[in-house]
């Protein structure tokens, strides 16, 4: 199963992310860190201005790391998709696949949080411009995927992730275990 996690810059996608693997054995889809790690010139020069990855380029590397997990675990995607035309490509990407598109989580923090927390993660792409451009891109584009998830019929469970790490873990699980479950039951 494929379970999407939502949420700006700075939301704490990756912490829960960390904590669903280390805790639960699931299998973190980190994007960022994936299109880091690829050491492409092109792909850095992209991260470098703090512009988003072309959808060829992402959908590739996401179809590549899904299809080498065992269709029975749960994958979660941390910051994909970004914008429509990959929230499009993910449905018909698990469609056709051995993987199930599960939950949609949406971390629900406020823009004077997130530039809080970014603000010490010390990352060369964190400047404080690229941070707000960030935030600025996610706002528009993030509407358009929660709506297409709804009306195709795909809950969005949103979750306050201004709380103590804990809390929105706890949150974050009950919603994965219980659509899991569902499908597997």
């Amino acid at each position: 199963m494929i379970a999407v996690i939502l949420g700006p810059p700075g939301a704490g996608k990756s912490k829960q992310s960390e904590l669903l693997r280390d805790r639960q054995n699931i299998e973190w889809l980190y994007v960022g860190k994936l299109l880091r790690d690829q050491n492409d010139p092109e792909i850095d020069q992209y991260l470098d201005s703090g512009e988003l990855v072309r959808d060829d380029i992402v959908n590739q590397l996401v179809a590549s790391f899904i299809n080498s997990i065992d269709a029975g675990k749960i994958v979660v995607t941390d910051g994909f998709p970004r914008h429509l035309p990959q929230a499009e490509w993910l449905v018909d990407f698990a469609a056709s696949s051995q993987h199930s598109l599960g939950p949609v989580i949406h971390l629900m923090v406020p823009a004077k949080v997130t530039k809080e927390r970014l603000a010490g993660r010390q990352r060369e792409d964190d400047t404080p411009d690229i941070v707000q451009a960030r935030r600025e891109e996610y706002e528009r584009d993030i509407a358009p995927v929660i709506n297409y998830f709804e009306g195709i019929g795909i809950k969005v469970d949103p979750v306050d992730g201004d709380r103590p790490i804990e809390e929105v873990f706890q949150d974050m699980l009950r919603i994965l275990n219980g659509v899991h479950q569902s499908q597997n039951g």
